[in-house]
């Protein structure tokens, strides 16, 4: 089976380790990082353009902040993903402690998707707007329901990249719903935080997202989620992927 890792990066040092996690548990896998340093939110997109052009049989997209720490869960899930005809798969964008968007739509720090995903994009006539029949009941605990609302603007009415925040929508929106407007489906992975780096972490602990990487320096507390500074949380996360994983 033939994976393709890409991550839209800073270039940081949390980059190098992020790097260092997908090429130990996926050796025999690429690993594309597309320099994410400049154009921020249009690069974004990127990584489908690159995409495009590699034969893959299912395509990962990960944040560099977002660190993998077992191959198992992943195999297992891509396995469970074949067998069921699912699309994609990612972490739902509400109800969770660090996001309060759309749940529909997935948070892209981490999403298994085959060619499908990546045709669909490229062949897409339109960008469509968020319909309230995709609306489906949230599976899990929901841990933060601040600010949610479904009758708002989720993505870009039909111009593609243009930058519009509104109460809490992403301008990636629009990749998924030109995935569901064409009827791809989708698996929402149950997000799970972790106290100990205050992360939230996908499979079993398998996949852990850092969040605020750009305040990766920072010596200032950053969330209400955290009790250190940024800089240390990031610098402990660090060390114990150094020492335990890789």
């Amino acid at each position: 089976m033939k994976l393709l890792f890409l991550t839209t990066s800073t270039l940081s040092d949390i980059q190098e380790v992020q790097s260092k996690c997908i090429k130990k548990f996926f050796p025999n896998s690429q690993h594309i990082i597309i320099d994410g340093r400049f154009g921020w939110f249009l690069i974004w997109y990127e990584w489908l353009n690159v995409a495009k052009n590699i034969d893959s049989d299912w395509y990962i997209y990960v944040d560099e902040d977002c660190f993998i720490t077992s191959n198992k869960e992943i195999l297992n899930h891509i396995e469970y993903m074949q067998k069921n005809n699912i699309d994609i798969s990612g972490c739902p964008d509400g109800f969770h402690e660090y996001r309060s968007g759309n749940n529909i739509a997935l948070n892209s720090f981490f999403m298994i998707m085959n060619k499908k995903c990546i045709d669909s994009w490229h062949s897409r006539d339109t960008i469509p707007q968020f319909k309230k029949e995709w609306i489906e009941d949230y599976p899990y605990v929901k841990t933060n329901t601040s600010r949610y609302i479904f009758d708002m603007e989720f993505g870009s009415s039909g111009k593609p990249f243009q930058l519009i925040y509104k109460d809490g929508s992403e301008p990636y929106y629009d990749f998924m719903w030109v995935l569901k407007d064409k009827g791809l489906k989708f698996f929402y992975l149950e997000p799970k935080f972790g106290s100990e780096y205050k992360t939230t972490n996908l499979l079993n602990d398998t996949v852990m997202h850092m969040w605020h990487q750009r305040e990766r320096w920072s010596n200032n507390i950053v969330s209400t989620l955290h009790d250190i500074p940024n800089k240390i949380r990031y610098d402990n996360m660090i060390e114990y992927l150094i020492k335990n994983k890789i």
